[in-house]
């Protein structure tokens, strides 16, 4: 858990970052979930961090100039988790635009995670 937020003290945190977490390893050997639990523990750990009060969520949107607008979510975790299920139903755990759209910013730059509850530490395994 650390290691996301010394990760959200130097930039936002992509789900698919996320997803990343919960699917690998320290040695980035695979915890061998199936692509929906893979999604599903993503989902849980970003909900633990938003409702911690410690991140919000947010998305980053194409402009018709290629640039992308970063903007966050008015109606949360729940708008958040609504979005990122119907990115998942259209193109899986690989769908870009779930890897790289929807991302976390770290509310409070320095500070620490605390004490994980074990409904979360059995995420990474």
């Amino acid at each position: 858990m650390d290691y996301l937020y010394d990760e959200g003290d130097r930039d936002i945190i992509f789900f698919g970052f996320i997803i990343g977490v919960v699917s690998f390893d320290s040695e980035d050997a695979p915890y061998e979930k199936s692509e929906a639990d893979r999604f599903n523990h993503a989902l849980r750990l970003a909900n633990f961090l938003i409702s911690d009060g410690d991140f919000n969520p947010g998305k980053s949107i194409r402009q018709e100039n290629g640039n992308f607008r970063k903007t966050l979510y008015e109606g949360g975790f729940e708008e958040f988790r609504q979005d990122l299920e119907i990115l998942f139903d259209g193109g899986g755990i690989d769908n870009i635009d779930l890897v790289a759209g929807p991302w976390l910013v770290k509310n409070n730059i320095g500070k620490s995670a605390s004490s994980v509850p074990d409904r979360i530490s059995q995420l990474f395994g």
